[in-house]
């Protein structure tokens, strides 16, 4: 009697000791996130989600297969910070028109001129001033949490996802590489030290000799132009 009893309460012993020695690890993935998130979101509130999602993957975990637990739980630990910002409604609709209203101008500026229009440009052809463009591209930056594809119901790869979700997670993931080339020399450079060498604005803006509130702007430039040029493939696709 006593042996069984030890069994039955042998997984949450394994349970504990699982989320125990990962602690610092789901943090640091929670953090990471945050660090591509405004301000106003409380970086505590993704930590606290990061860790549900340990916790969650320690009491799903299956000791009999032969996977690691570590790739594992970070799935899930992603997947409940995405929940957790989704839940926040990161990207109201009013700012993914906002990111089609812009990268669209921007990409027909291009088409007419054969180069890529400065701000002031911009702003004219949006009928706004210089500064109330340059505030539109911060709160951009917000997008930038989900996935970069043009639809309304993103594709993200989160906890347990189906083959269709894989396969769908994908091609937006194509769309957005299909895209890449396409964006100014600088939009891409912004997008490369933020997204994968993980630079901090106030980093990335030392590095390319601007002020970091001129890094979020070019950072909300290049997310519109990304948009517009996914939805600018997908269009020609369709025809």
């Amino acid at each position: 009697m006593k042996a069984y009893s030890a069994q039955m309460k042998r997984p949450d012993v394994e349970r504990n000791a699982l989320i125990a020695s990962h602690v610092d690890i789901a943090r640091r993935i929670s953090l990471r996130i945050a660090r591509r998130c405004p301000d106003w979101i409380a970086r505590e509130d993704l930590v606290a989600a990061g860790m549900l999602g340990l916790t969650e993957a320690a009491e799903r975990y299956d000791f009999t297969r032969n996977e690691p637990f570590l790739p594992f739980a970070e799935k899930r630990i992603r997947g409940a910070v995405l929940d957790e910002l989704r839940r926040g409604d990161i990207m109201p609709r009013r700012a993914r028109q906002m990111a089609r209203k812009i990268g669209a101008t921007i990409q027909e500026i291009e088409k007419q001129t054969g180069s890529a229009p400065t701000d002031e440009v911009v702003a004219t052809a949006l009928g706004v001033t210089v500064d109330e463009y340059r505030t539109n591209l911060e709160h951009l930056v917000h997008v930038t949490v989900g996935a970069l594809d043009d639809s309304d119901d993103n594709a993200q790869l989160g906890v347990d996802a189906s083959p269709e979700t894989e396969a769908a997670h994908r091609e937006a993931m194509a769309k957005v590489r299909a895209a890449l080339p396409k964006l100014e020399k600088r939009d891409l450079m912004v997008l490369s030290l933020y997204y994968v060498e993980e630079l901090t604005y106030a980093e990335v803006a030392h590095v390319l000799g601007v002020t970091t509130a001129r890094i979020c702007q070019l950072h909300g430039r290049a997310i519109a132009r990304l948009r517009a040029e996914i939805h600018s493939n997908e269009t020609e696709e369709a025809s």
